[in-house]
């Protein structure tokens, strides 16, 4: 299956120093170059941590550019280039599953699917971890304290409310 990622869920993980969760579910995550340049590239300038991280596993091979051939979406909507970037490369490489937190951009990519007749799934951050502990790759214990660790990072935008509804969830797994 075909996974392609746009920039949160990538910073998002790599912050909590999770990135092997994609890894471990999902080989290779594709992202466009604009996506590249968001969060490696810019973080690199920057000396974030976060932005080694990520360039060493697109450097392994976990992570692959691709440049989009399609030049538009029948419904562009407002969305950051990374998004637009992401959700024209999941259409155009027939992706089983997008990644992206936006919920906005979700709206727009679920649009953009429907009319082109993509099949992909959409899924954000929390989606990941909540895959995880389910293929046990990390306890509901861990999962939780992965969510909580998100949650309060101020460089990190997801919605406090979803945070502890995803660990309400999390709590049920054996």
């Amino acid at each position: 299956m075909i996974v392609v990622a746009d920039t949160g869920p990538l910073l998002a993980l790599a912050k909590i120093e999770a990135l092997g969760l994609l890894r471990d579910l999902y080989q290779p995550v594709v992202t466009g170059p604009t996506v590249y340049t968001e969060a490696v590239t810019a973080g690199l300038a920057m000396g974030a941590g976060d932005a080694e991280a990520l360039s060493a596993a697109y450097q392994r091979g976990e992570f692959v550019v691709r440049t989009p051939t399609l030049a538009t979406l029948p419904h562009p909507g407002l969305l950051h280039a990374g998004e637009e970037e992401s959700i024209r490369l999941a259409v155009e490489l027939q992706a089983g599953l997008l990644l992206v937190d936006d919920l906005d951009a979700r709206q727009v990519a679920q649009r953009n699917f429907d009319t082109l007749g993509a099949s992909a799934g959409i899924k954000g951050t929390l989606g990941v971890i909540v895959t995880a502990a389910g293929a046990r790759l990390v306890s509901s214990a861990q999962a939780i304290e992965m969510v909580r660790a998100l949650k309060y990072r101020p460089d990190v935008w997801l919605a406090s409310s979803v945070c502890d509804a995803v660990v309400e969830v999390l709590r049920r797994f054996p």
